[in-house]
Formats: structure tokens, C-alpha cells, sequence
């Protein structure tokens, strides 16, 4: 289908993706104003958590357009729609050389500054990689350091990773673990790998997803469990170390860690996209994205817009990261 062809580098890095083709209907400016509309209406699964009334949205755009409606005057009407919901996972692509139409304010497209993967070996000694998503070593004092770049391999790969990893690092007091540029991946795969630090089971979030076109179609909800996998299991203090750009399944991975009475999260709030996400194309070609899904935390509370709040909060400056200086990591170390 065309949507994989056009956009497979950029669905590597979502959560959970569908491509939804829906019947031809004819490529004027009316026919994609009520097809995206009609998308969201039926699939977007957050409207209550965000607090808009999207028939509230069509009476006040759909005036708006008409036969001669220009491509550049709907992608401004498809923005001024969409960006209310605040959502990182929503967001709309007209071309694959065009900057997507964004919801929300958190610019994910833009370059992160308060974290660099190339600053870590000025603490972490022999810094080693483990395949494309895994970069590990030991910190002074004792500690050791994992970078999970995100949760896309399979669960396999993470299982002999995490492994051969707490075995080469040996014996330590401490774990740092470094999530600041986590794009996500697959709840299930971080799911596994956070139950490798778990003692007990224990709730971490409950969900529901869209599965029907009226406002209250959602599917059962389903509790999610963190619990004690795989063989060997580090339980001693952890430091969770997150950011804004910790995103999707890093952040229910956060949620999942936040449950462990080992675990300290430091840093700033993750972005507060949790949902998995479909894309609808519309007659012009145009994808738009959007959150299929209402993840709770265990607290029955719903993060997406906010993220999770790190126990300790500190932020990296773009100098501090510029001169070579990790004060986030340095505050790890000091808690452990």
C-alpha cells in the first residue's frame, strides 16, 4: 500500500500503526475536510481526556471550505483542528519532504538539546553497543549505565541483551538506566525488559482502545502488569533517567518503572504521548495520524499532554550538553 511505501523510515519509529484505505470518494477540497473529519470522529480515541468537542470543530470549519479551498488554506484549517488535542501521536503528513502538520506544541521534528548519546563516554568508561538499540557500561563508583534507544527489536533481542549485559558489568551497587531519547516501540517488548528490575507483580496501567465509530465505542479495558521476567534480574537501586522526548512506549515503560519501590525517575516529564496510533489516508494522498487509544495509569489518571513526572526533576541546559557536561547523569551517580 501506498502509505508503507511512502512512509516506512517514519512507522519504524511509531508506536503501533494501521493503514486505514476507506472507499474511493472523489479529491476535492469538501471530500478531504469530511474525510478528516469523519477520521477522527471515529477513530480518535482521546477526545474526552483532551476536553474537545469535535462536532463543535466541524460547525466551526466546515463553513470554512469550499470548491476553491487552496491546499495551503485547508492544511491551515487541518491545524488550527487538530493541534487543541495536544497530542504527539496526532499529526497529519501532506508530504514526505514537507513538515507534518503537528497537534500540540512539543515540535518532536525539532533537534533535542538537554541529552547526547555522544557526551556519555565522558562518564561511562568502554562504553559498549549491543546492536542498534542497547549502549552500556559502568560508571564510576561502581555503577553501571544501560541506554535502551528504544523498544522496536524483538523481545528475544532484549532478552539475551540484558543477559550478556548484567553479566559482563558484573557486580554493582547501582543501575543507571538512560531513556532520554526513546522514541518507543512495543509495549510489550518494554514491558518485558522493565520486569528484568521487578521484585513483584504490580499494576502499571489499564487500557481501552477505539473500536467503533460512535463517541463511547471502545474496546474491553485491559490491565497491564509489570512482573519478574526472564533469568537474571537486577532489584538493586535504579535511577530512571527521562526526558520530553521520551516518548510512546518509553513512556509506559517509565509507568511500569515508576511501580518499582527500587526505582527512582529523575529528569524532566516524559512527552505524554502513551497511545498506539493509526494513519487514514485521505483522497488528496494526505495521512493523518491519530491516537486510537485511552492509557491510565495505574492511579486511574490519563498523562497523554503532560507525560510522566519524574521524582526528581533537573534539567540539562543545550550549554551544559555543548561543554560536555551530563548534570542529570551526574545527579544519578550522586543518588546511587
Amino acid at each position: 500500500m501506498k502509505y508503507f511505501l511512502l512512509f516506512t523510515a517514519i512507522i519504524s519509529l511509531m508506536s503501533c500503526e494501521e493503514a486505514l484505505i476507506g472507499p474511493a470518494v472523489p479529491n476535492d477540497p469538501i471530500s478531504n475536510f469530511e474525510e478528516m473529519w469523519n477520521g477522527y470522529d471515529q477513530y480518535y480515541g482521546l477526545f474526552q481526556v483532551k476536553n474537545v468537542d469535535w462536532n463543535a470543530v466541524y460547525a466551526q470549519y466546515r463553513p470554512q471550505i469550499t470548491e476553491q479551498t487552496t491546499d495551503a488554506e485547508l492544511k491551515t484549517i487541518f491545524h488550527a483542528m487538530i493541534d487543541p488535542l495536544n497530542d504527539n501521536h496526532t499529526f497529519i503528513i501532506t508530504d514526505e519532504n514537507e513538515p507534518r502538520i503537528e497537534s500540540g506544541i512539543f515540535d518532536t521534528l525539532k533537534i533535542q538539546t538537554d541529552f547526547s548519546l555522544d557526551v556519555i563516554p565522558e562518564y561511562v568508561h568502554d562504553l559498549n553497543h549491543f546492536g542498534a538499540a542497547i549502549d552500556y557500561g559502568k560508571l564510576d563508583d561502581n555503577i553501571g549505565y544501560i541506554h535502551f534507544g528504544d523498544f522496536i527489536p524483538s523481545q528475544k533481542y532484549f532478552q539475551d541483551a540484558i543477559d550478556v549485559i548484567l553479566s559482563e558489568i558484573g557486580h554493582i551497587h547501582g543501575l543507571v538506566i538512560d531513556i532520554r531519547d526513546n522514541p518507543g516501540g512495543n509495549d510489550a517488548t518494554a514491558q518485558y525488559v522493565a520486569g528484568r528490575f521487578a521484585e513483584e507483580r504490580a499494576l502499571y496501567m489499564n487500557v481501552r482502545k477505539k473500536s467503533g465509530p460512535g463517541p463511547n465505542d471502545f474496546s474491553q479495558t485491559i490491565p497491564w502488569f509489570v512482573e519478574p521476567t526472564g533469568g537474571t534480574r537486577f532489584t538493586e537501586p535504579i535511577v530512571l533517567l527521562t526526558s520530553r522526548w521520551t516518548q510512546s512506549a518509553g513512556e509506559t515503560f517509565t509507568l511500569a518503572m515508576q511501580e518499582l519501590s527500587n526505582v527512582t525517575q529523575l529528569g524532566d516529564y516524559t512527552s505524554g504521548a502513551f497511545s498506539d496510533n493509526i494513519a487514514r489516508e485521505l483522497p488528496n494522498g494526505w495521512f493523518c495520524f491519530m491516537s486510537i487509544g485511552d492509557y491510565k495509569a495505574s492511579d486511574g489518571k490519563s498523562y497523554e499532554g503532560i507525560g510522566v513526572k519524574p521524582d526528581v526533576l533537573l534539567v540539562n541546559t543545550k550549554e551544559d550538553i555543548l561543554s560536555g557536561k551530563d548534570k542529570e547523569l551526574e545527579k544519578a551517580m550522586e543518588l546511587l
